[in-house]
């Protein structure tokens, strides 16, 4: 009579062992399964854990959400106070213009002036009417140029000037940043140029009207 040998005796038990195992855990999940679908108690309770930690994953996001808006809203209120010029519906390519003039435009029909420095002929002409800037001239009891109006001679349009500077240090004041008005050059030699830019008007206007030569040089008689 032949007796099994008991290596092969340990695997057989062995395996049955883990046989069992996994069947009486398949049983117990079996059960936890039937158990939730059949207790109305454990559903619920599983579903509120659910919703919990949806509503957490939720409110992650809305504070999230919460906080770039308030950054959106910071950077919103900056652009209306430094650039109130620029009205709503503003293109991208013109609000990009303005945030890079250092001064907002003090009105949308911006170029004040055309400035004339050919061959040492100095001169300005008032082209566009500024409701704002004419009541402050009015209220200061200064002189009001009108559309069309040439001013002439380096002490007259220096005396414009001034009112011009004082009349931003006014807009500074009542809103917090000063604006600035646009203008056209027309100038006849380079030094006309480097002149009327660096020492005339482009202390007081930015330059965003154009910039053009004269045409011809004209002769000045000089009197002895």
């Amino acid at each position: 009579m032949r007796f099994a040998s008991p290596v092969r005796t340990d695997l057989i038990i062995g395996m049955t062992l883990a046989e069992t195992f996994l069947l009486l855990l398949f049983v117990v999940w079996y059960g936890h399964t039937a158990i939730l679908r059949q207790d109305p108690a454990a559903r619920m309770k599983e579903r509120l854990t659910w919703l919990e930690h949806e509503n957490e994953r939720l409110d992650k996001e809305l504070k999230q959400a919460n906080g770039q808006i308030a950054d959106l809203k910071w950077r919103l209120d900056w652009w209306r106070q430094n650039f109130p010029a620029v009205v709503e519906g503003t293109s991208g390519e013109e609000a990009r213009q303005a945030a890079s003039r250092g001064h907002p435009k003090c009105q949308q029909n911006n170029i004040l002036v055309h400035a004339s420095v050919c061959y040492g002929q100095i001169s300005m002409t008032w082209l566009t009417e500024s409701p704002e800037f004419s009541k402050w001239l009015a209220d200061s009891g200064r002189p009001q140029p009108t559309v069309g109006v040439t001013i002439s001679g380096l002490g007259a349009i220096q005396s414009v000037l001034t009112g011009i500077r004082d009349y931003y240090s006014y807009t500074g004041n009542n809103t917090g940043t000063e604006c600035r008005f646009d203008y056209r050059l027309t100038y006849g030699s380079d030094g006309d140029y480097r002149y009327a830019r660096q020492q005339l008007f482009e202390r007081v206007f930015y330059p965003a009207g154009g910039i053009s030569q004269c045409g011809t040089r004209r002769k000045v008689q000089v009197v002895q």
